[in-house]
């Protein structure tokens, strides 16, 4: 259920926590926001200070998105460099400013690794849930505006349209 290199929830534990925070979404209609969170340009990581800085970099961004969300908020290691968070009770524009805040802490946190700095940022991709939404489309929705954060630069948060958009 652990992530057994960062300590946080694997995707195994997110894929049982989002069917019991999308059943309570379900049941008393409180909103209820994903986050889809990738490391820009992790692979030149890994090709440039080896995959012990890799690790070192996955580590400290893990524990820095842990550290700074609530207790009722969930997070996720979901593969690779991706992370996910499931924040019940938060609406789209809530989880877009924590997002900003979340991302702007991993970028003025100083990795280093052998001496050498090593630049890092995330972008991160957000959707609310509205009614008559299934899961699989409110990822998939998250998912293509994480996209469009890659794509307009990377190292920046981006709320998905809403479905009548």
């Amino acid at each position: 259920m652990f992530d057994a290199l960062t300590g946080i929830p694997n995707r195994l534990f997110y894929e049982k926590r989002v069917v019991e925070d999308v059943g309570r979404w379900k049941r008393f209609e409180t909103p209820l926001s994903i986050a889809i969170w990738d490391v820009d340009k992790f692979k030149n990581v890994n090709d440039s200070y080896g995959h012990k800085a890799g690790d070192k970099v996955l580590k400290a961004i893990a524990q820095i998105l842990h550290k700074r969300i609530r207790e009722t908020d969930f997070l996720a290691r979901y593969g690779g460099e991706e992370f996910v968070m499931l924040l019940p009770g938060t609406i789209e524009e809530e989880t877009l400013r924590l997002a900003n805040e979340l991302r702007m802490a991993v970028e003025k946190c100083s990795f280093h690794y052998a001496d050498a700095a090593v630049p890092i940022t995330i972008s991160c991709g957000i959707s609310g849930f509205r009614p008559g939404d299934e899961l699989a489309a409110v990822f998939e929705r998250a998912d293509q505006a994480l996209y469009r954060a890659k794509a307009a630069g990377r190292n920046r948060c981006v709320v998905a349209a809403c479905k009548s958009q």
